[in-house]
C-alpha cells in the first residue's frame, strides 16, 4: 500500500483515497485510541468508496431518513462500566439531535483478532442495536480515526467511516434515560 506523507500529517482525504482493501490493510497496522482519548465531540465522515454503488450505498447510510444527516459521534472519555456514547445527528429543520447510543468497551476485533475500541449498539434499544451493529475505532493520528461498522456483532460486511478532530464538548445524550434496554434483555 502506498502512503502519501507521515500519517502523522494524513487527513479524511488521505483515507477516503484508499480503496477498501488497502483501507483494511491499514487497520490492521492501527492501534486503538488511548483509554479515555475519545473525549468529545468527533466530525464523522462516511467512506463513500470507488464506485458508484459504493458511493449509493454510503450516501444512503449517512442520510439517516425523514430529512435527517449523520454528523458524527460522542464520547464521554469513559469506557466500559456502562460507559457509553451517541450518535450526532441534523434534523430537517437544521436542529441537531444525540441519540442512537452505543456502548464502549475495550475488546478484541472480530476483523482481525486484534485489540480495538468497540462501539456496542446492542447494549441499547434503537435501530442499531436490533441488528447487532458494532463500529471499532483505530487512531490514525491524534486528530484523525479509521473505524469500521458491521453488523451482525462484527460478522457482517464490514464498512468504513472516520473520526476527526480535534473534538468539541462532550454534550451528553439528549435523553439520558432514553433507548435503555428492558431489563429483560439485559
Amino acid at each position: 500500500m502506498t502512503h502519501a506523507g507521515t500519517r502523522e500529517d494524513w487527513q479524511v482525504p488521505h483515507l477516503s483515497a484508499l480503496d477498501k482493501p488497502s483501507l483494511i490493510e491499514l487497520f490492521a497496522e492501527l492501534s486503538p485510541p488511548a483509554v479515555g482519548e475519545m473525549k468529545g465531540e468527533y466530525a464523522g465522515f462516511d467512506y463513500l468508496g470507488q464506485s458508484e454503488d459504493t458511493f449509493a450505498a454510503a450516501l444512503g447510510r449517512i442520510q439517516a431518513g425523514g430529512g435527517t444527516f449523520w454528523l458524527g459521534k460522542g464520547f464521554p472519555g469513559e469506557e466500559d462500566g456502562g460507559a457509553s456514547g451517541y450518535n450526532r445527528i441534523r434534523n430537517a429543520d437544521g436542529s441537531v439531535s444525540r441519540k442512537d447510543r452505543f456502548g464502549i468497551h475495550r475488546g478484541i476485533s472480530p476483523i482481525d483478532g486484534k485489540p480495538t475500541l468497540l462501539l456496542k449498539y446492542s447494549d441499547f434499544d434503537n435501530p442499531a442495536g436490533s441488528i447487532g451493529f458494532l463500529d471499532e475505532v483505530r487512531k490514525v493520528n491524534d486528530r484523525l480515526f479509521l473505524c469500521t461498522g458491521t453488523p451482525e456483532e462484527g460478522r457482517g460486511e464490514v464498512g468504513f467511516f472516520f473520526l476527526a478532530g480535534p473534538p468539541v464538548k462532550h454534550e451528553g445524550p439528549d435523553d439520558p434515560g432514553s433507548e435503555l434496554l428492558a431489563a429483560a434483555d439485559r
